[in-house]
């Protein structure tokens, strides 16, 4: 009944895109995506020309970098937390409350504030590369799931960034955190370098995602004082890794972890098949 439960919260959060997508404007916002490249010339920092310049002019890293943009970032992010509610459970619930809190935060800006992309505004220096890459009728489908000016905020990097908090939160491989580190960096290049948004849109992701983690926080505290608790276990054991210490300790599960990505649980199984020898001991 859980994991029914839990498998719906997120698809119903999935499912809000397409719900945007059918209430987005008519016309293409482009007097929003103008203001925002005029803010980032007054800084100093107009640079996602030169990138995309230099991306639309290798044909299969322009191709790469598209299938990478639409396939990728949402299995990527369920992944992460079907992986820790397989293998840390104590910290899926929070987890999952800041995925849904993001994903409300990001479709609101989209209702909000439309923006549309760099790539449909030829005149700053860009290129359509969803056309490009996957033709009109490849376009056409994926604006029926997303909606066509969601730029602002960058959906791409705030599930970058939950799924990446997820994993180097929950792991212990300096190996795997780096590599949590470095997918979230891949995931700003690649946005910027086909042109679907600016630098900052990403830093708009950056916000909604801050604003998600913080807003379960807080709600995750408050909650613990109402109940009269010293803390929140789920909270507790996302930023502390999980379900890692064992059971009976202060904070730890009801078990440990399983093999995950780690092992210790397969290990663990491998032990408890030998009986005797502790008494041969």
């Amino acid at each position: 009944m859980k994991l029914a439960r839990d498998a719906f919260l997120v698809l119903a959060a999935l499912a809000l895109c397409p719900v945007v997508a059918l209430l987005a404007p008519d016309e293409a916002p482009l007097d929003r995506t103008r203001a925002l490249a005029d803010a980032e010339r007054a800084l100093g920092l107009f640079f996602e020309p030169a990138v995309h310049e230099w991306v639309a002019a290798r044909p299969a890293l322009l191709t790469a970098a598209g299938l990478f943009y639409v396939w990728v970032h949402v299995p990527a992010t369920i992944g992460a937390l079907i992986w820790a509610r397989l293998e840390r459970p104590r910290a899926f619930p929070f987890a999952r409350d800041v995925f849904l809190v993001t994903q409300a935060i990001t479709v609101a800006g989209y209702l909000a504030f439309p923006v549309a992309p760099p790539r449909m505004a030829p005149e700053l220096g860009f290129t359509d590369t969803l056309s490009a890459v996957y033709g009109t009728g490849g376009e056409a489908l994926a604006h029926s799931v997303q909606s066509p000016y969601a730029a602002m905020p960058s959906g791409h990097v705030a599930f970058a960034l939950i799924a990446a908090g997820t994993v180097f939160a929950l792991v212990r491989s300096r190996v795997l955190r780096v590599g949590a580190v470095l997918y979230v960096g891949l995931v700003v290049a690649i946005i910027i370098g086909t042109a679907n948004h600016f630098w900052v849109d990403a830093a708009g992701g950056a916000l909604a995602a801050a604003l998600g983690l913080l807003t379960i926080s807080i709600q995750r505290r408050v909650g613990a004082r109402m109940r009269g608790d010293d803390g929140d276990g789920a909270q507790e054991a996302l930023t502390r890794g999980g379900d890692r210490r064992g059971p009976g300790r202060p904070g730890a599960g009801a078990a440990a972890a399983g093999a995950g990505l780690r092992g210790d649980g397969a290990r663990a199984a491998l032990r408890a098949r030998r009986p005797g020898r502790s008494a041969a001991r």
